[in-house]
């Protein structure tokens, strides 16, 4: 979209002459690559001081006589002339490519020549978004965006995206970007349960379909006009609107298939058994080798035993999972006249996963309405969007018994010599639940069909905008948003109690009973409400050949809060039938509600000189009710400047097509979260020995403050960064290089560190410490092919950051960021790089030689050492775009490079005596490598001898235990993060016109794509796609993953046709 408000920079204002003879001329210009509106195009007469310009909404009027010729100009599109004949004259300017007048979507959806920016920032198209057919808006925009990392943490359907732009610097608190739909915030809440179950974001509600364009605002200059919400960046989406015309109808379908990318590559030489002996009743592959013989397997029912031969089954767990298909479908029809427009679109998402049966399945129903009007001065723009979405979900990890309660960790322990697939009929004599074969984990398919979740969520969002122009170059603005949302949740366990006596019971052949499953059952309901007010002065003026400055004044007002309920009961009476009142037990029950309010005032105004120096400062201040008076009112300032050389040095040849440099400033910040600076009251129970006492207890209810020591000196967290960086373009625009430096520091922290227990508190909320991360940004273009009929375009992006701890509290080694419960922790460390990664590590001697204890295994350290920490050395993308006639071929690349996480899915594996390095030594006898055990003698004195003493056949699982050998199962555990992956394909064809015609269309075309097609580890990991995280979409989720479902590759067909 080249056009719109670089008008706002270069208008224009002329002394108007009136001559007896001449007409009024009206009319509106619009630019042809996408019909919307221009302002601030230059309209005059030619050869006569005559002129004016065009207002925000592109309309003019200008007196002129017939036979006058009136030229229409502005930056970037070549100039037209039309000779006076009627009172309407309609103009379609024509982007003129030699010259650089791209308009982008800046601060408070402020559309601004991209020139004058003196800062990054990036635009992506709906053409672009849409390519892959992705049923989030960003799922498309992988590895195509420097500085910008965007992941599928869950790899489900409706689950949530990852967005983060320039790396982490909140340590406590959200480094996920505030999102603006046409002009207002956006909710991107997660929705989630302590079980894992993942039920997606609020950015993947949008339609992507609807979507015109998407601005990346990264640094703090761009940001700081948004005040405290911008601390970490802005996604600004800008939505379609209709167009003045006959009626346009647009209809889109598209077919997806996805299936699993990916699995774990297992040892595939030693089967069931435990201690290296064949046992029935194991979930491990601690047994003899695979021999080929028949052998019997699973429980004794009715004195009967399966057979099956001892070997490993090749695709046994990728077999375990189905084909899904996600069905895209959308309908919109706009259109309109000079003065007003419509749009009204119906999109319909279908999708069910990969999972057998219906366990995954979701669906997404869009319905949006938009409108525009134009009364002489006067102008409006409203928009109602309604999102109506339902879906089957499940869990991850390890679920709330912690019993192997979830698919893909039950999928994990099944021995490689067991056929998957069979045991889907998990009411089979064989499978059921008193005859699995294993006391120590349970039937997936019994997981997946007897527990699980269903979520639905209705939400609306919408806004009006009004505007009035008072005078050519001033605008008031009023814009009212809101965005309120409503959804539940069940999440469901069924009983899963052995029969004492049965296989299951007791009854196996090593007489171990499963801890049983009594059952719960959840009910929760959310309500979140958000709405904006704005308003808010714009203006542009030129004041001679030399000066323009445009800007604007406003106010903001937000209102936002959240509510939640939620029921719970353990302990099934009747299996199977998922009621709150289905249980002796009484119902646990958990309230909470939020509310804050903000209110803003800021301002910015851009100083042009001569078209090739721009200067812009910006200025907010928010007031807050989240911090205390005298706390609660803080400035945020910002400056940029951008300095085109090749413009001001008059540059003009083939090789240099423009240079520009550009520099900025900026501050933002973020407050708390409401209720963080004066303790309150929740409800409560009281530990009793073995139990609790539950309150309300006999008509009396109780409640009691947090063990948090709540704080009303909170400061508002603050934000600096620096940003230096330049854009290049050299052969006619045929090569583009875009590169950005830049420094973000944020201080005064907010968190919950620990105090002395005799405080009555465990911990108190306060500011405190610094991060601060560098990084460069790298965005390279060229064309090397451009013809009539054949083009190729190659965009190249690299991004590295690095964000370090530069600041703790006095007295505090580490803050701890996530942990495990097998000793591994994710911690803050000053003077180190954000996210370390410690766990145990053995002990060694003064020569580096590993400590052993008398059975020959690793001795633990005293304390934790490090592993590394999560963040890339760098991150790499490259796309291709090669277009033949009606053919259009694409595929991105993307590299990233170092870093570490924890899997606890290798953890399981090595438990398990499924991951091929349980096979060191072909599990013969081994002593630990440059091992040594510790002597000491009468007198104290220390020692080191070689070790001597084998880790034993019958001893080799326990070597690769978490809970035996914590010393070096760590180095298994955390693994290298680094992964290539060919993230997209894409092949389009546009149906000749004559074809087209034919059905009655305008235009067609028809697509293949594929996404996640191919994905390279390195030697380390074999287990799991770094990418995926069970932990949120935060900074806690990079620590890694716990036992995720496998990630998911697409491949499908589109066809768009235009009526």
């Amino acid at each position: 979209m080249k056009k719109l408000l670089l008008g706002c920079l270069c208008l224009l204002f002329y002394t108007t002459q009136i001559f007896a003879q001449s007409r009024t001329v009206t009319g509106t210009v619009t630019a042809r690559e996408d019909g919307t509106t221009i302002p601030a195009v230059s309209v005059s007469v030619k050869g006569t001081t005559t002129g004016t310009q065009t207002g925000v909404d592109g309309k003019y009027t200008i007196k002129a006589a017939d036979g006058d010729v009136l030229l229409f100009s502005f930056l970037g599109y070549d100039t037209q002339s039309v000779v006076v004949k009627d009172n309407v004259i309609n103009v379609v300017l024509t982007l003129n490519s030699k010259q650089l007048g791209e308009v982008v979507v800046t601060g408070l959806g402020i559309n601004k020549a991209k020139k004058t920016l003196g800062y990054a920032q990036t635009t992506v198209r709906s053409e672009e978004i849409n390519r892959s057919a992705a049923i989030n808006p960003l799922g498309g925009l992988q590895a195509k965006i420097a500085g910008v990392n965007i992941s599928n943490v869950s790899g489900s359907s409706g689950g949530s995206t990852k967005v983060i732009l320039r790396g982490y610097t909140s340590i406590g608190g959200t480094n996920q970007p505030l999102y603006i739909i046409d002009g207002v915030p956006l909710s991107n809440a997660r929705s989630g349960s302590s079980d894992n179950f993942d039920f997606g974001n609020g950015a993947n509600d949008i339609d992507p379909n609807l979507i015109d364009n998407i601005s990346f605002l990264k640094g703090s200059a761009a940001s700081a006009i948004y005040g405290s919400r911008g601390s970490n960046g802005v996604v600004i989406i800008t939505t379609k609107k209709g167009k003045s015309g006959k009626p346009v109808i647009d209809f889109s379908t598209g077919t997806t298939l996805t299936d699993v990318a990916f699995v774990y590559k297992p040892q595939e030489t030693f089967g069931q058994g435990w201690d290296a002996h064949f046992v029935l009743g194991e979930n491990g592959n601690w047994g003899p080798k695979y021999d080929g013989q028949l052998r019997p397997w699973g429980a004794i029912v009715d004195n009967t035993q399966l057979l099956k031969p001892f070997s490993f089954i090749e695709g046994n767990v990728r077999n375990s999972f189905d084909t899904g298909i996600e069905l895209n479908n959308n309908l919109t029809v706009s259109g309109g006249t000079d003065a007003s427009t419509y749009l009204i679109s119906y999109n319909n998402i279908f999708s069910n996963g990969i999972l057998p049966g219906d366990a995954d399945k979701y669906q997404r129903n869009n319905f949006s309405l938009r409108g525009t009007t134009t009364y002489k001065n006067f102008s409006a723009d409203a928009s109602l969007n309604y999102v109506a979405k339902n879906g089957n979900f499940v869990a991850t990890g390890q679920g709330p018994t912690g019993v192997g309660t979830t698919f893909y960790e039950n999928v994990l322990q099944i021995p490689g010599d067991i056929p998957i697939k069979d045991l889907r009929d998990y009411k089979n004599k064989y499978f059921n639940v008193d005859n699995y074969y294993t006391p120590y984990a349970e039937n997936p398919y019994y997981n997946l069909n007897e527990n699980g979740s269903k979520s639905k969520s209705d939400r609306v969002y919408g806004n009006v905008n009004l505007n009035y122009k008072f005078t050519p170059w001033f605008t008031l603005q009023l814009q009212q948003s809101a965005d309120v949302n409503n959804s539940s949740a069940r999440i469901w366990y069924n009983t899963n109690t052995p029969t004492p006596g049965s296989w299951v019971g007791g009854g196996n052949t090593e007489g171990q009973s499963r801890k049983p499953d009594v059952g719960s059952v959840e009910e929760s309901n959310f309500q979140t409400y958000e709405y904006d007010t704005k308003l808010q002065g714009i203006f542009v003026k030129k004041f001679n050949s030399k000066f323009d400055i445009n800007g604007l004044i406003g106010a903001n007002y937000n209102d936002r809060g959240a509510r939640t309920l939620s029921t719970s009961i353990e302990g099934l009476a009747i299996p199977g039938f998922y009621q709150l009142s289905n249980s002796v037990n009484k119902p646990t029950s958990a309230e909470a509600e939020s509310h804050r309010r903000l209110v803003g005032f800021y301002a910015q105004g851009t100083l042009g000189y001569s078209d090739y120096l721009y200067l812009t400062l910006t200025g907010r201040n928010d007031i807050t009710s989240t911090l205390a008076t005298g706390n609660n009112s803080y400035f945020y300032p910002a400056a940029n400047i951008s300095y085109i050389l090749s413009q001001a040095l008059d540059i003009k040849n083939s090789a240099v097509s423009y240079i520009k440099l550009r520099g900025s400033y900026g501050e933002t910040g973020s407050d708390t979260d409401p209720y963080n600076i004066n303790n309150i009251l929740t409800a409560t129970n009281v530990g009793l020995g073995f139990g609790n006492l539950a309150f309300p207890f006999q008509g009396v209810p109780g409640f009691s403050i947090s063990n948090t020591l709540l704080n009303p000196g909170l400061r508002p967290e603050r934000v600096k960064e620096f940003e230096l960086g330049g854009e290049f373009r050299f052969l006619n625009d045929r090569i583009g290089l875009d590169v950005t430096v830049y420094q973000r520091t944020r201080q005064d922290q907010i968190l919950a560190v620990p105090i002395a227990p005799g405080t009555g508190y465990t911990s108190e909320l306060v500011n405190f410490g610094s991060v601060r991360n560098r990084g460069i940004e790298i965005a390279f273009n060229a064309s090397p092919v451009k013809t009539t009929g054949v083009s190729w375009d190659i965009s190249y992006t690299f991004s590295k950051s690095r964000s370090i701890v530069t600041a703790l509290p006095d007295g505090l080694d580490k803050v701890i960021l996530n942990a495990d419960g097998y000793g591994g922790q994710f911690v803050a460390i000053k003077g180190q790089p954000l996210g370390i990664l410690q766990a145990p590590v053995p002990q060694y001697d003064p020569q580096g030689h590993i400590v052993v204890d008398g059975q020959g295994y690793p001795i633990t350290a005293a304390e934790n050492g490090t592993y590394g920490n999560f963040q890339h050395d760098f991150v790499m993308g490259l796309s291709n775009s090669v277009r033949v006639k009606n053919f259009l071929l694409g595929f991105t690349f993307e590299w990233d490079k170092g870093g570490k996480f924890y899997s606890g899915t290798a953890d399981l594996l090595n438990f398990v005596g499924a991951d091929p390095k349980t096979t060191y030594n072909d599990r013969n006898p081994f002593i630990v490598p440059n091992s040594v055990q510790k002597v000491t003698d009468g007198s104290g004195n220390v020692t080191y001898v070689e070790n001597t003493t084998p880790i034993t056949e019958a001893n080799t699982d326990d070597y690769y235990y978490t809970t035996s050998n914590k010393a070096q199962a760590w180095s298994r555990t955390i693994l290298d993060r680094s992964f290539i992956k060919l993230r997209e394909v894409t092949l389009n064809y546009m149906l000749p016109k004559t074809v087209a015609s034919k059905i009655g269309a305008s235009k067609a075309s028809i697509g293949i794509y594929g996404r996640n097609l191919l994905t390279w580890l390195p030697a380390g990991n074999h287990v799991v796609d770094p990418e995926v995280s069970n932990y949120g979409t935060d900074l806690a989720s990079e620590y890694g993953e716990f036992r995720t479902a496998p990630p998911l590759r697409y491949y499908g067909a589109s066809l768009k046709v235009t009526f």
